[in-house]
């Protein structure tokens, strides 16, 4: 089922997907958000977060997903950062800046979220674990 349902999606968070595109989003957008957050969180421990870390994490996943939306699932492939020519004009793929590919990735209303929790940092202890 996963800790957030299309339910919460569409009347919470009030996002952009439709029911059709949201399990394929919400998947990946889950798994980069479990990666990014060195996979403490999911649908049988989430409970143990304060409410506010709760709500938090939720809200994070959805605005991965709305970025997966918006961007394309491939934006995170292999190639999503390889960058293209048309013509003579050649347009470079991001940088790598040490965060990984998934740093580029990750939508940055998802970073917003996801500071407040401390989750994202493997040294600050999480209440409850």
């Amino acid at each position: 089922m996963g800790v957030v349902n299309f339910t919460y999606y569409s009347t919470v968070y009030f996002g952009e997907a439709d029911q059709t595109a949201f399990p394929a989003l919400c998947a990946r957008a889950s798994d980069i958000v479990g990666a990014v957050t060195h996979w403490r969180v999911n649908e049988t421990n989430i409970s143990r977060l304060p409410a506010l870390h709760q709500e938090l994490y939720k809200k994070a996943i959805c605005a991965q997903i709305d970025a997966l939306f918006i961007n394309g699932l491939d934006s995170v492939s292999e190639n999503g950062n390889a960058g293209f020519t048309v013509g003579k004009v050649t347009i470079h793929g991001k940088a790598n800046t040490g965060g990984g590919r998934l740093a580029d990735s990750l939508s940055p209303m998802a970073i917003s979220y996801l500071e407040q929790t401390g989750l994202m940092n493997p040294q600050v202890p999480v209440r409850g674990w």
